[in-house]
């Protein structure tokens, strides 16, 4: 409230507003980007996922409305920079950073089992199964299956056919959320970069420092630092299906040497 008071009377002038969109699969470390790293500034404004000026009047909606309105919405926000993370827009990533005009994009990676373990203390056991659904039914509209190849869809039949664990399933809706980065070439934009969750919670001064650099605005270190939580979810490594170990960490490696902070 202090920061919106702030920026109502001190408003940061238009030709120096810009939108950071944060991109990534679910219980990645979005959310920690945005509220441990970014909200520390006064200069940034958050924009939470289910926010009116990104969906709607309806609290249960994830997805956003028209982009042109969107960021015309964003644009009247007195802010140097407002951050925003379209949670089930990761398909369309090119689509939203060409709306936005200026704009810098940050698409969050975590390791599969991190994520993978961690959905399901999250969601349960059954989530995982229902994320992959789309895939089977063929809903392409579903925003879980929305934008994958049929070489995708194929793929995560033919495993699930195979008989998965809640985790295997997990770890596979990872992959199929992170093939979107290769399946739109996002590696030849310069407008986003990767930012591994391990990275930001084991070495966060050189993670400020970067994103800092990156979004052209410096954040407060020692504020950011002592907010930082410890990584979890890594350090138990769980057995997963050998055909979605292979495909998960072939997608891993592959993220090695694209653009990152």
């Amino acid at each position: 409230m202090a920061k919106r008071l702030t920026r109502s009377i001190v408003r940061a002038p238009r030709d120096q507003r810009r939108v950071v969109l944060i991109f990534g699969c679910q219980r990645s470390g979005t959310t920690m980007l945005q509220q441990t790293f970014l909200d520390r500034s006064w200069r940034v404004l958050i924009l939470e996922e289910h926010d009116r000026r990104l969906v709607g009047n309806d609290r249960r909606e994830n997805r956003w409305q028209d982009y042109p309105t969107v960021f015309h919405r964003i644009r009247r926000l007195p802010f140097e920079v407002v951050a925003a993370k379209p949670l089930v827009e990761s398909d369309r990533v090119t689509e939203l950073m060409d709306a936005a005009d200026a704009v810098k994009a940050i698409w969050m990676l975590r390791h599969y089992q991190g994520v993978a373990q961690s959905s399901l203390r999250r969601f349960g056991t059954e989530n995982p199964y229902q994320d992959l659904q789309p895939f089977c039914s063929g809903d392409t509209l579903d925003w879980r299956c929305r934008g994958a190849t049929k070489e995708t869809r194929k793929t995560v039949i033919e495993l699930l056919n195979s008989g998965l664990s809640p985790l295997d399933a997990a770890a596979l809706f990872w992959w199929t959320r992170n093939q979107l980065y290769f399946d739109q070439r996002l590696w030849e934009d310069e407008r986003i970069r990767i930012l591994r969750y391990e990275r930001a919670c084991t070495g966060s001064d050189d993670v400020i420092q970067s994103l800092s650099d990156y979004v052209e605005l410096p954040l407060p270190l020692h504020s950011i630092a002592s907010k930082v939580r410890p990584q979890h979810g890594t350090s138990s490594v769980a057995e997963l299906d050998p055909a979605v170990e292979q495909l998960c960490k072939k997608m891993w490696d592959s993220f090695v040497g694209y653009p990152e902070l």
